[in-house]
């Protein structure tokens, strides 16, 4: 059985057998028409027609960048076809390319390399080119079309998931304009997916460090590639510029990335020091900066947990920008990605006031794109707090609220570590904690580095009685990332592992420095009352809960144990309720 290495083209006409339904003849004469157009284009790019049928056919290229020129031409001659002859039905053909392996048959070629091609045709929009990751690889510096990264998509009877591009043809350059410059390809992101390239390091000493440098380099990249909400360039494609001076907008523009990671390394006698920045491409702005020192015989461990660090810190930094790009958007474009970089600031701030804002908001981007997975697990998490915080006067609705919203977002949300960790934090606030373990050990499995998955893993642990492995997940969260916005909460959360463990006077201590700094967070107020008066400290305990029931005039102790996380701890429940009975608060 012979094979090779093939570009597959696949093409047919939307709605085709419609179309024949309602005006049979003229629809098969403006068929015939457009596939002589298709075949002599084909033929002029080097390639050959192996398949039809019916409104479709099957071309094969010696090269990707022939098989998308060609796709190009097609489409264009097709639409200026149908200008000149307005009496015929407009017909709208889609592409699908893919570069692969295919088994020669004959004049005829078979296997996945040719499915996966009619795969992606079937998924491309009227008039337009879907291409595989293996095609796109092909691309850069040889064409003009901006590339949209649509993401990972498991394709029908196709064993693995295969990274899919649409290419946006429709451009002011004229086909005709051999004259004109050749720019790289732009690979811009899809609905939620910024893009990033981590740059080869500058070795600020000797040669001999040379592979170091380049396996920190590496280390950060698969490290970041781990994090789904950004699409990473290749370490591949980054080193072409390895030893180049190149400007962060021309790096932008070539490899079609919003943000760049940039640093040096330099060995002084038995310390290694490395600094670390994140730039945005387009604007030149540093967004986040580090350095890093440690000890040259600690230097794998030292790599390891550079990258993990920088994937920590540069997740927020990517994060923050979005947000203030979203809000600079003008209303009109607003996309369901917009709304929810809106919703953003409100889902940290861990009061009403946040949520009710960020709800609608997130409504908004369902209503765009209603099987937004993203959306609805934010949607969940919003009113999980609801329920988990007590803020909802009926709880027995919010709870169905949260349980419907975490269907809607468990359907498709399997690889995507902060949608799973917005579902397993919701899960957790209504009072599963085995089904929230699941969503998060997954979302690390996912994303090792996902500092909010640490944390809610922490709040899990300390549900479940286990303040031990509470206390070794919170420290890992913020080590992770100690300027993230959600630093109190983690902060609240080890506190808790200490009380649990019996450390009250070390847990009243943090949440002292808490409320101090997050004035507007009322809900430390309820477990500081609780832990000081449970340490004896009368003092502390009455100071606590003037201040709870001047942020929260309708607390009841009653209303407190509706929290559906005392479920799976009664005797804490008791114990933190004679806290605050002691400390004056009113029982219902």
């Amino acid at each position: 059985m012979d094979r090779k290495l093939a570009a597959i083209l696949s093409t047919d006409v939307v709605g085709f057998s419609r179309l024949t339904a309602l005006n049979e003849e003229p629809t098969l004469r403006a068929l015939y028409a457009c596939h002589d157009h298709i075949e002599e284009l084909v033929r002029q790019n080097g390639g050959r027609i192996f398949s039809s049928a019916g409104d479709g056919l099957l071309a094969e290229f010696p090269s990707a960048v022939q098989a998308v020129r060609c796709s190009v031409d097609v489409l264009r001659r097709i639409r200026r076809h149908f200008d000149d002859l307005l009496e015929e039905p407009s017909l709208e053909f889609r592409v699908g390319i893919n570069l692969g392996d295919v088994v020669v048959s004959g004049d005829d070629l078979l296997g996945d390399g040719v499915n996966i091609a009619a795969r992606l045709q079937e998924m491309a929009p009227p008039s337009g080119i879907c291409i595989s990751g293996s095609v796109r690889e092909h691309l850069h510096g040889k064409m003009t079309f901006t590339l949209i990264s649509l993401g990972e998509r498991a394709l029908k009877n196709i064993p693995r998931p295969v990274h899919v591009y649409r290419v946006e043809w429709a451009q002011d350059l004229s086909d005709d304009d051999e004259t004109a410059p050749r720019t790289p390809p732009l690979i811009r992101p899809g609905k939620d997916q910024p893009s990033i390239v981590v740059m080869p390091f500058d070795n600020l000493s000797g040669s001999s460090d040379e592979y170091f440098v380049d396996g920190v380099v590496e280390e950060i990249t698969s490290a970041l590639s781990r994090v789904r909400d950004f699409f990473v360039i290749a370490r591949q494609s980054a080193f072409t510029f390895k030893g180049q001076f190149v400007d962060v907008r021309d790096i932008g523009r070539q490899l079609g990335v919003a943000y760049v990671v940039e640093g040096t390394v330099r060995r002084g006698g038995d310390r290694l020091r490395i600094s670390v920045q994140l730039v945005d491409a387009e604007m030149r702005n540093q967004l986040w900066s580090e350095r890093y020192e440690g000890a040259t015989h600690e230097i794998f461990e030292f790599q390891d947990r550079i990258a993990a660090q920088v994937a920590g810190a540069v997740h927020p930094a990517i994060r923050s920008a979005e947000i203030e790009l979203s809000t600079r958007r003008p209303p009109s474009s607003l996309r369901a990605y917009d709304f929810v970089m809106r919703a953003y600031p409100y889902l940290w701030g861990h009061n009403e006031e946040s949520v009710t804002q960020a709800i609608p908001l997130l409504e908004r981007a369902i209503a765009i794109d209603p099987v937004y997975g993203r959306a609805h697990a934010f949607l969940a998490w919003c009113h999980g707090q609801n329920l988990g915080y007590i803020w909802s006067k009926d709880p027995e609705r919010e709870l169905q609220i949260t349980l419907a919203a975490i269907e809607a977002a468990s359907r498709s949300i399997d690889d995507d570590p902060t949608a799973l960790t917005a579902v397993g934090g919701a899960m957790s606030h209504c009072g599963d904690q085995a089904r929230a373990t699941v969503y998060l050990e997954r979302a690390l499995i996912l994303d090792p580095n996902n500092a909010w998955a640490w944390a809610r893993f922490g709040w899990v642990a300390s549900y479940r009685g286990e303040p031990d492995h509470a206390k070794e997940r919170f420290e890992r969260a913020m080590t992770l990332s100690p300027a993230d916005p959600l630093a109190f909460n983690m902060r609240m959360g080890f506190a808790l592992a200490l009380a649990l463990a019996g450390s009250l006077a070390e847990a009243v201590s943090i949440a002292r420095a808490v409320v101090a700094r997050h004035p507007d967070v009322k809900w430390p107020y309820r477990m500081m009352t609780a832990w000081a008066s449970m340490a004896g400290d009368e003092e502390t305990a009455r100071w606590a809960a003037g201040r709870l029931l001047a942020a929260e005039p309708d607390f009841t102790i009653q209303r407190y144990l509706t929290r559906p996380v005392f479920r799976s701890m009664p005797r804490w429940a008791e114990q933190m309720s004679e806290g605050l009975r002691k400390a004056g608060l009113p029982e219902r």
